[in-house]
């Protein structure tokens, strides 16, 4: 849909405004780009500099060979070489951008000379629209599509280290001297190539470690609660087990959502730590009793929960605890209902036993 858009609008912009030969011509590398800017909008070949550039240089390129030679073959040849190593030299390799190139020498061929204009109208026109277009729907359509670019600053605990994952092994400045390493252009992002080399370590890690599964460290005697339940009544058993966190569940034991003790506190205006203890002595000492019988747990309980399966390896489990910061995580079984918890001092258990395995 969005290709569609985009040349929809390119093409009916450009017979409008533009009557050179060209222009039709020029539509086949639009429609080549369009396959970069939409289908790989994370490659580097789709970046707004190399989509720009990687047409608007080789299109100059081509208009100065169309004048300068007479014979087709040797016009197209240098055509060519001399926009791959531009291309190389300014760093936006772009292959449509060769079918933009050919254009001048195409034309020239059937004895028609373009002009410095075709540089404005096709070339320059196509290009503002399409870039255009393509940014707005990568915007407010496509950008869950689009990976966001590393930082160092950890989101969840609010301060400027990396993840705890990436404080060790590869850095974002390693796969940077890698990718310069190579003498030719590599077709991938630096964001793509540290998933990649994430998601080996993982499957190498699950291949020579023996295999624990979430059932195999997980707790299994969970105290839960109803959705209907009291607050006062989970602040209760949050005490007396000296737990963090309740599941909720349904009477079919399917999992609703969970409680901890910042729910309780979240909500509240508390302007200093003196309002914070207050709140505290009330709820031990129960004198907002009444008050919190008529709360129920569904009005404070968390819905969008990270969840993990009772067949995952436990190495599942590394990345949702160090990097967003969970310290338990339910597990749920074929049917979809909970059957356990996994803890943090219950995943660092199952490393050691597989280290000693």
């Amino acid at each position: 849909m969005a290709a569609f858009v985009a040349l929809y609008l390119v093409t009916s912009i450009s017979l409008q405004l533009a009557n050179s030969s060209g222009t039709i011509i020029l539509l086949a590398s639009m429609g080549a780009s369009s396959v970069l800017l939409f289908a790989l909008p994370n490659s580097p070949l789709a970046k707004p500099w190399v989509f720009a550039a990687g047409h608007l240089i080789p299109a100059s390129i081509g208009l100065l060979c169309s004048h300068l030679f007479t014979d087709f073959a040797l016009m197209a040849a240098v055509t060519i070489a001399a926009v791959l190593f531009a291309m190389y030299i300014f760093e936006c390799m772009h292959p449509p951008g060769g079918a933009t190139a050919l254009v001048p020498v195409i034309a020239a061929a059937d004895q028609h000379l373009l002009g410095i204009e075709f540089l404005l109208v096709p070339v320059a026109l196509n290009v503002a629209v399409m870039l255009l277009v393509a940014l707005i729907l990568q915007k407010f359509w496509l950008k869950r599509g689009l990976q966001a670019a590393p930082t160092k600053y950890d989101p969840v605990h609010l301060h400027h280290d990396a993840s705890p994952l990436k404080r060790l092994g590869l850095q974002p400045e390693d796969l940077i001297n890698a990718l310069n390493s190579f003498d030719t252009v590599v077709d991938i992002s630096e964001q793509d190539l540290e998933r990649l080399y994430s998601e080996a370590q993982l499957h190498a890690y699950q291949r020579k470690s023996s295999t624990i599964r979430c059932h195999d460290i997980m707790s299994r005697d969970l105290i839960t609660v109803a959705p209907d339940s009291p607050t006062a009544l989970a602040w209760q058993l949050l005490r007396k087990h000296k737990i963090s966190m309740l599941p909720v569940t349904d009477a079919e034991n399917r999992l609703l959502g969970v409680v901890s003790t910042v729910d309780f506190l979240k909500n509240l205006q508390v302007p200093h730590y003196w309002g914070l203890l207050r709140h505290f002595h009330q709820l031990l000492l129960k004198q907002n009793h009444k008050l919190q019988h008529k709360r129920h747990v569904a009005e404070i309980m968390v819905k969008s929960i990270s969840v993990v399966h009772e067949d995952e390896h436990i190495s599942t489990l590394v990345p949702m605890m160090s990097d967003q910061g969970l310290h338990h995580i339910p597990v749920l079984n074929a049917e979809q209902k909970l059957v356990g918890i996994v803890t943090q001092s219950d995943l660092i258990a199952g490393l050691f036993k597989s280290k000693l395995c």
